[in-house]
């Protein structure tokens, strides 16, 4: 009998070996991330001020790294807008950048970023 390749990598997984993972890069990277975001918690944040300031590092430097993948082509965005999928990877390459820009202006002092109230 023969097997397709999708049956096979079906069985590979369930044999108690991972199947394939087309995030691991990304998925590693925000582990990455997110073990610094801890130890910059544990070591500089004590306070509320303290913690978002982590925080905003930690979302900038995740951003950079979506905004470095989609920027190589290694990552592409696209929605379904009733007629099939379109490439959405240059709007969502202009939001990276607003975000990283707003949160530049929240980390420094010359920053204006204006907060609102819900």
């Amino acid at each position: 009998m023969m097997t397709n390749k999708r049956q096979t990598e079906d069985k590979a997984w369930s044999a108690g070996r991972p199947a394939p993972n087309l995030g691991q890069k990304a998925a590693e990277l925000e582990k990455a991330s997110e073990a610094r975001l801890s130890h910059m918690e544990g070591a500089h944040a004590t306070s509320a001020a303290g913690r978002f300031v982590a925080w905003c590092k930690q979302e900038q430097a995740s951003i950079q790294q979506q905004l470095e993948l989609m920027q190589s082509g290694k990552v592409l965005t696209g929605e379904n807008r009733g007629s099939g999928w379109v490439d959405t990877t240059d709007e969502s390459v202009k939001r990276a950048k607003a975000r990283l820009v707003e949160l530049e202006s929240l980390l420094t002092e010359k920053g204006s970023a204006t907060i609102s109230k819900p």
